[in-house]
């Protein structure tokens, strides 16, 4: 399915629970509400969207995802999640809010390329923690602006 050039007010997994891909382009959308979704088996393609509130805690991006292009204004919580086993990009998005990843077990590769992280973010970080992020197919990270390897959590 493709949306393209619309105002969103919500996208839950209810929206994408049917699809083999669901691709967003150019869109506005007020709120992704993907919390405690445990298998989204739907590849998801957000690209040149603006996206006011992006909850993804406890999300499992099991056929990936491709974020692209997009400008995401609130501080995100992704905790728990990954378990992909196709790889999740994140490209050229400008990042408001901190990104938090919290206890991610990454299955297949993740990639951060060209992102503009203005708070930073700890995908890298926590070092030792129990909660530190693991990486099974390793990651890819390049030409990021921004901290992505902060040493603290953020809820």
């Amino acid at each position: 399915m493709v949306k393209e050039n619309q105002y969103i007010e919500l996208l839950h997994q209810e929206d994408i629970k049917d699809c083999n891909t669901f691709h967003l382009i150019n869109c506005i959308i007020d709120k992704i509400d993907l919390i405690g979704v445990f298998e989204l088996n739907a590849h998801l393609i957000i690209e040149s969207c603006i996206i006011n509130n992006l909850k993804i805690h406890s999300c499992w991006f099991v056929n990936g995802l491709l974020l692209k292009n997009c400008i995401v204004r609130n501080h995100i919580d992704y905790q728990m999640g990954g378990h992909n086993l196709n790889p999740i990009v994140i490209e050229g998005n400008i990042f408001n809010g901190f990104f938090n990843f919290f206890d991610c077990q990454f299955k297949n590769r993740i990639e951060l390329k060209n992102n503009n992280f203005i708070k930073g973010t700890n995908l890298l970080g926590n070092k030792g923690e129990g909660f530190e992020n693991s990486f099974v197919e390793g990651w890819l990270v390049e030409n990021n602006v921004g901290n992505i390897d902060v040493n603290k959590v953020e809820v």
